[in-house]
């Protein structure tokens, strides 16, 4: 239970719309306006720490960046505030139901590609603009009794997803992440053609193509090579359709359907309906890079960019060869250097060192100078690792309670580069007494 506020910045709190991972939304009244809107405020430990003012930097770019979608499927943003050293967004009030709640038995293949339909819209707008959701699934749609499907937080996961893995936490629901965000590789427009193939089994079947007892196994069945095991085609999944989950669902980003704008084609196609016909020169294989703001300047070039060999010299100092996996890694998802300098600094511990590390990357001259008087410098090489901090170590450890899969999670882990490892990985062991053992090195 939380006490409901009175109010938040102008906003009369008028009631509780619901509470998740990410934070709580309430129903207001916007007096200026005299129209009611949904208030939903971010958990300040999301946004917290040594790297807060960066986070709530980018929190508040993301932001604003959702605000220009505005789009009829979409659910719009009207405002951005603080309300107790927690950042809060006004969004467009919806009096409808969230999808999940009316798909008891699944809703047949004509509503349920209308519904899929109208998500597609949504996506191919919002992906021209450069934005990615990265959590599409049922709980996210939300269906007005006109039946217009509305696209709820557009532009939020991505942040509130770096800051989840910073405390052990994942974005999204197993059942709709996909390979590469399981793995923690870039993504892009893709990911969510991925969830959209899950949504659009089940919306239509009632119940989930990818499924498992735990997070472990589904995990398992996503990222594996084989292609995902679909029921066969019957009277409520048809051939055609079934067809279309199947690629939407590809393992490969560069298998599935490149385009929203693509997948709508195809799925208008399995129903035996027409095909819109497009300007001349819409491109509907173009892929929208995660990461990627139309309007940003500072772009980073290739793995021989100067600016990037100064950063993983400058890393190494404190982390060693990871450096450099580290470095391409964040490479890929940003355009921005500055960006870049501070998701790398995020995984030094030392305050201190930290610092140092970002005054070092940003030096005009070539080079690294010698370490900062007081700070300590990690080894240069695994083998010189204590078993505490030994990915190998940690991943025979993990091993011993999850079994095979500690493999895929420790590379998650260090491509994630968000600081010790075992903290961010205890949370796979489900027995208490073996947790704390784990974090303690006691293996």
């Amino acid at each position: 239970m939380h006490d409901q506020p009175e109010t938040i910045g102008r906003y009369r709190i008028t009631g509780t719309l619901g509470t998740g991972a990410m934070g709580i939304v309430y129903r207001a009244h916007d007096p200026d306006i005299d129209r009611q809107v949904a208030l939903k405020v971010i958990r300040k430990e999301l946004l917290a720490g040594e790297d807060g003012k960066f986070y709530l930097d980018r929190f508040r770019h993301e932001v604003q960046a959702a605000g220009r979608c505005m789009h009829p499927n979409i659910i719009a943003l009207y405002d951005y505030g603080m309300h107790e050293d927690a950042p809060y967004f006004v969004m467009e009030y919806v009096d409808g139901q969230a999808v999940d709640d009316v798909l008891v038995g699944g809703l047949g293949t004509q509503v349920g590609s209308d519904i899929i339909l109208q998500l597609l819209d949504a996506l191919s707008f919002a992906h021209g603009m450069g934005i990615v959701h990265r959590d599409i699934k049922p709980a996210n749609l939300l269906m007005t009794s006109g039946h217009r499907v509305k696209v709820m937080d557009f532009g939020i996961s991505r942040i509130v997803s770096r800051s989840l893995t910073r405390l052990g936490l994942v974005m999204g629901t197993p059942g709709y992440m996909s390979p590469e965000q399981f793995r923690g590789d870039p993504t892009d427009a893709r990911t969510d053609i991925f969830a959209v193939g899950a949504v659009l089994y089940e919306v239509i079947r009632g119940a989930r193509p990818i499924t498992g007892r735990s997070f472990e196994e589904v995990m398992a069945r996503v990222v594996e090579p084989a292609p995902l095991k679909l029921l066969p085609a019957d009277d409520v999944l048809t051939e055609p359709m079934r067809a279309v989950v199947a690629k939407a669902l590809a393992k490969a980003p560069d298998d599935r359907f490149q385009s929203a704008v693509e997948m709508s084609d195809a799925i208008r196609a399995a129903l035996g309906a027409p095909i819109p016909t497009r300007p001349a020169g819409a491109d509907a294989k173009t892929i929208v890079r995660a990461g990627r703001d139309p309007a940003a300047t500072d772009t980073l070039g290739d793995e021989v960019d100067p600016r990037l060999a100064k950063a993983k010299s400058a890393l190494t100092v404190y982390l060693g060869p990871i450096a450099g996996a580290l470095v391409r890694r964040h490479a890929r998802q940003t355009t921005s250097f500055q960006t870049l300098l501070h998701l790398l600094a995020e995984s030094i511990d030392e305050p201190g060192a930290r610092a140092d590390f970002l005054r070092r990357a940003n030096e005009p001259a070539a080079g690294a100078a010698a370490p900062p008087r007081g700070a300590s410098t990690p080894p240069t090489n695994k083998a010189a690792l204590s078993p505490i901090d030994d990915p190998l170590a940690i991943e025979k450890a993990l091993a011993r309670h999850v079994g095979p899969i500690a493999k895929l999670l420790v590379k998650r882990a260090l491509a994630d580069g968000a600081g010790p490892l075992r903290p961010r990985l205890a949370h796979h062991i489900e027995d208490e007494a073996a947790r704390a053992a784990f974090l303690q090195g006691r293996d």
